[in-house]
């Protein structure tokens, strides 16, 4: 039993070990900038240069316990920290390492600095110091400031000076102001663009018009439907005739529903029956003289003189 736990866990670290090393083979030193004088900066500020590494893998990689180094004699020149969270790298992800030789500043800065007046070479190791990647900068593209040199396209082996350095960012992506030029010239006073964006309009408006047009149609039959079912289900008889969009007398399918909701209402008992037919009849009023109001009326007393 014992013999066969043992087995076991051996075969267990090895398969780790296996894939560990697996993901880790796959970062490469992505780009390098050695004459930093305004581009980027590191959280105190200062511009100084960096190097930056890539994630070529389809799996998250954690670079901790990794070296970096710039002397191809020691390649455990700076162990990168295994205890921070921030060197779990994903798919495709970049870290950034300032060569400013101040390590105590953190995890990302290293112990070595790069010098723009010679050829610089960063070397990356796995945790037993084996040799992963490295990426040479030529002494010409060292000393330009500000330009940044690695791959053409991030992992691949095209290597060159990239005028628009990319920290953190894929080295190639598309050239908008290409595009813009590009448009600018095949269509220079926007009579294309204002036709093409006229059209959309005019488009969205019929495709709208035909859509509320069906839609409605659709509602008013089912809703005629309905009604025939209604009237039907009282035991009343409603000609079918009407129910179409016209009939031959030029009703048309509002009317329809109008009549079918009319007829409905009847058969459903929904209002009260009443007469159509008005009568106006004299009244008789019966009348007195002696009830007149007038004859209620004192009169004053007239006084005659004496002549």
């Amino acid at each position: 039993m014992k013999v066969l736990i043992k087995g076991l866990s051996l075969f267990l670290f090895t398969f780790l070990s296996v894939c560990t090393y697996a993901q880790v083979s796959k970062l490469q030193v992505n780009e390098i900038m050695v004459n930093n004088k305004t581009n980027y900066v590191d959280h105190y500020g200062q511009n100084t240069p960096w190097i930056e590494i890539y994630n070529n893998s389809a799996a998250s990689t954690n670079i901790g316990g990794c070296y970096l180094s710039d002397d191809p004699k020691n390649l455990r020149k700076y162990i990168i920290t295994k205890g921070d969270r921030n060197t779990l790298m994903g798919p495709g992800q970049f870290l950034i390492f300032w060569a400013d030789d101040n390590h105590t500043r953190g995890t990302f800065h290293v112990n070595f600095r790069l010098d723009p007046t010679r050829e610089n070479t960063v070397y990356l190791a796995d945790a037993s110091g084996n040799l992963i990647d490295k990426l040479t900068v030529p002494a010409n593209a060292s000393a330009l400031e500000d330009i940044s040199y690695g791959r053409i396209e991030d992992g691949g082996t095209e290597l060159g000076i990239l005028e628009k350095p990319t920290p953190n960012i894929n080295n190639k992506f598309p050239d908008q102001d290409a595009r813009n030029e590009s448009f600018k010239k095949n269509d220079p006073f926007g009579v294309g663009m204002s036709i093409i964006a006229i059209l959309v309009v005019f488009i969205a408006l019929i495709l709208l018009y035909i859509c509320f047009k069906y839609l409605g149609r659709f509602y008013i039959n089912r809703g005629n439907k309905k009604s025939v079912e209604a009237v039907e289900a009282k035991g009343g008889k409603v000609d079918e005739s009407i129910i179409r969009k016209k009939d031959r007398d030029g009703m048309s399918a509002e009317v329809c529903a109008a009549i079918a909701a009319a007829l409905y209402e009847i058969y459903n008992d929904v209002h009260d029956i009443e007469d159509t037919i008005l009568t106006i009849e004299k009244k008789a009023v019966s009348y007195s003289p002696w009830s007149s109001k007038i004859y209620g009326l004192r009169q004053m007393p007239q006084v005659k003189s004496k002549g």
